[in-house]
């Protein structure tokens, strides 16, 4: 079976899993090294909700750190200042994609700029899409584009950045792969 072939077969699975189902739940852990104020934390938590329940998948913010094992995917979003210049320049945050449950923030980069809760809404929305697909891969457009312009930065002050269809249907598959045990798209 052709690459091309399997990966139609995955898009084609994922499609069909999420077109009727009801809204999957993804907790998600904050722990802040960061003092992030509330009138930045608070809005962009709910910002990141509401873009996700665009495609059908509910946070659940969770409280404290995960305890152990569950059968729901949950993700763990460490805020972080004091970045060095020289790790990795120009990110904002970096997800573990392939461990499946880890995201760390360099928040001291977003809150210079200009409205970083809806800076920071994005990132989470990014870096928690790297995690539920499973993979690392970025879009050429939208919320999972590798690096965004300023045209972006000033895009998604006035609306949030899209999803594009295969972000979401490798959402799905990686959810379902996630529910498999396997936690791995081939």
């Amino acid at each position: 079976m052709t690459i091309t072939r399997m990966a139609m077969m995955a898009w084609m699975a994922g499609t069909v899993a999420h077109a009727g189902e009801p809204q999957q739940k993804v907790t998600v852990y904050l722990r802040e090294r960061a003092a992030v104020h509330p009138e930045v934390r608070i809005p962009a938590k709910a910002l990141a909700g509401r873009m996700f329940a665009k495609i059908g998948i509910s946070l659940d913010w969770g409280k404290g750190e995960p305890a152990g094992e569950s059968s729901q995917p949950y993700v763990f979003i460490e805020l972080v200042t004091g970045t060095a210049e020289s790790r990795m320049p120009g990110a904002l945050a970096y997800a573990l994609p392939y461990e499946g449950t880890h995201i760390t923030v360099f928040f001291d980069r977003i809150e210079k700029m200009p409205d970083p809760g809806t800076v920071l809404a994005h990132v989470i929305v990014h870096e928690i899409t790297h995690l539920l697909q499973g993979i690392s891969r970025h879009s050429d457009t939208g919320v999972m584009k590798a690096h965004w312009t300023g045209r972006d930065f000033g895009g998604m002050r006035v609306a949030p950045l899209p999803f594009t269809q295969w972000d979401v249907d490798l959402i799905y598959a990686g959810l379902s792969a996630r529910r498999a045990g396997t936690g791995v798209l081939v």
